[in-house]
């Protein structure tokens, strides 16, 4: 940065601003925002840093990122602050305040001058041979735009990278020259998907769905959303009518609502899952003569069996084991930190499922991977405790996957019932569980799925087996099918919470 251009508001002035603005306001105005904070506040923030010029994109999520503790940490400089990434009460106060510094180094309520070419840009000209997480953002972005097509993993600038610069210059008018210039970085950060992609789908984002109306009052919650009160019953809320499900403990929270569209006609479900890293959902496996998770129970006996609560089916791997004569792969399957297959087919085979893996840590955290990318044992070294395999990936790092909008594939095209399951951050998940083939559904594509994991802010979501194994469980009822069904397919596993297990609080 130009440091002529830089305010110079001197550091005590600066400290005295904060402590007016905490007596002023008070420490109650804004709660603090660091790593791992979601919101609207969240969001709130990156508009304002956006309008200050320390954004260059003006679409946010409500994740507080590491990508936003430098943009943090950059405004606190600019302010002459200590660079902490904390966005503190106080500090909030002077970023929404006219006392905020620019990126450029003047205040908010001041105009900002003409800079001279010479000002330094937000990007680095980016060109063959450089290396660096900007290379990487860069890989990323193009690919969510159709351009990338290779693996977005490395912060190297390769041929593929090249390519991909040209085919973006070359579809904009551009002169065609394969270097990122900052120009060209702010042009193609600027752009956006359109929503809907895919002949005769409708896209996430351009429907008008109705959820629950009814107001349930909920006890009192702490801030995480559990049960403040450490000897108090869980709580449970159950409304086929209003399309609304609770269950809340002192340590999982599980929110089911169910949505409505009337044209096209859609009815689908999101959960909201979370929960502390001691009370992660498990695996269930089917029991009987031969060994758990190659047996076959219907979704409610097999919750039953268990006690659980809450759950969802998953990559039935037991339909393959069982068909393994005849050429199916079960893919890389651990579950509960065993290794329960091992044999995965290539990430470019075309053969469905892909078996492309979906993983949950001890941590808490998921992540999706490619069918190949990892070994079970290399995922059990990596902390993995859970490994789903079925794909296609829908979502990873943020970015869609751009292949789930080709037209030609019709897997991906077909409108169908599903079951996906994404990651917003560790502990915090969401799973779609969409009715199709039926009066009130037609069902959905895998980018509509997609784009409805991204649009909540999940990193990472990869799909799971639909179709008639589609099953969303509570507490004794398959909630997205008719009500006392007996139309359930059998199923080997499932995914979830028992009443009495992982520090879930007993039914009473």
């Amino acid at each position: 940065m130009n440091k002529y251009y830089r305010l110079c508001i001197p550091l005590a002035l600066l400290i005295a601003l904060t402590a007016f603005a905490i007596s002023a306001f008070g420490e109650g105005e804004y709660r603090p925002l660091k790593s791992g904070s979601y919101g609207d506040d969240v969001i709130a923030v990156k508009e304002r840093l956006y309008d200050l010029g320390y954004f260059t994109n003006s679409t946010f999520n409500n994740r507080y990122t590491d990508d936003t503790v430098k943009r943090v940490k950059t405004f606190e400089e600019n302010c002459g602050l200590p660079e902490t990434g904390v966005m503190t009460p106080a500090l909030q106060t002077l970023l929404f305040s006219e006392n905020a510094v620019s990126r450029s180094g003047v205040k908010a309520g001041e105009s900002l001058p003409d800079l001279p070419e010479t000002a330094e840009s937000a990007y680095r000209t980016l060109r063959n041979g450089n290396e660096g997480d900007d290379v990487l953002a860069l890989k990323q972005k193009l690919k969510s735009l159709g351009f990338f097509t290779a693996k977005a993993e490395t912060g190297a600038f390769n041929d593929a990278l090249e390519s991909a610069v040209k085919a973006y210059q070359q579809a904009n008018g551009l002169d065609i020259t394969g270097v990122a210039d900052a120009a060209l970085q702010e042009a193609i950060f600027a752009s956006q998907k359109t929503a809907a992609r895919v002949s005769g789908s409708a896209g996430a984002s351009s429907l008008s769905p109705t959820g629950p109306e009814e107001q349930i009052t909920l006890p009192d919650l702490n801030e995480s959303g559990f049960l403040a009160d450490a000897d108090a019953a869980p709580f449970v809320y159950a409304s086929r009518k209003e399309g609304h499900w609770y269950y809340i403990t002192q340590n999982v929270s599980v929110e089911i609502i169910r949505y409505e569209n009337s044209k096209p006609r859609l009815t689908w479900f999101e959960t909201e899952i979370r929960c502390t890293p001691d009370s992660l959902p498990r695996a269930f496996l089917a029991p009987g003569s031969r060994a758990d998770g190659h047996n076959y129970l219907t979704p409610v006996q097999l919750a039953k069996k268990y006690d659980m609560v809450f759950g969802i089916t998953d990559d039935f791997y037991g339909w393959r084991w069982y068909n393994r004569k005849d050429g199916w792969k079960q893919g890389v399957i651990v579950r509960n930190g065993e290794i329960k297959a091992d044999e995965t087919q290539p990430a470019s085979s075309t053969k469905w499922p892909y078996l492309e893996v979906l993983a949950l840590f001890g941590d808490g955290s998921m992540k999706a991977f490619e069918s190949d990318e990892y070994t079970a044992q290399e995922y059990i070294d990596m902390g993995a405790v859970d490994t789903f395999a079925f794909g296609p990936i829908l979502v990873r790092d943020g970015q869609i996957n751009e292949i789930l909008y080709n037209k030609s594939v019709a897997r991906f095209t077909d409108e169908d019932p599903r079951m996906a399951m994404g990651c917003i951050e560790p502990c915090h998940y969401m799973v779609i569980t969409a009715k199709g083939r039926t009066s009130d559904s037609r069902g959905v594509t895998m980018a509509w799925m997609a784009e409805r994991f991204q649009s909540m802010g999940c990193t990472d979501a990869i799909n799971l087996d639909g179709g008639g194994t589609a099953a969303l469980y509570f507490m004794g009822d398959v909630v997205n099918k008719a009500e006392n069904s007996q139309n359930l397919r059998d199923i080997s596993s499932m995914f979830g919470f028992a009443a009495m297990e992982g520090g879930v609080a007993a039914l009473r």
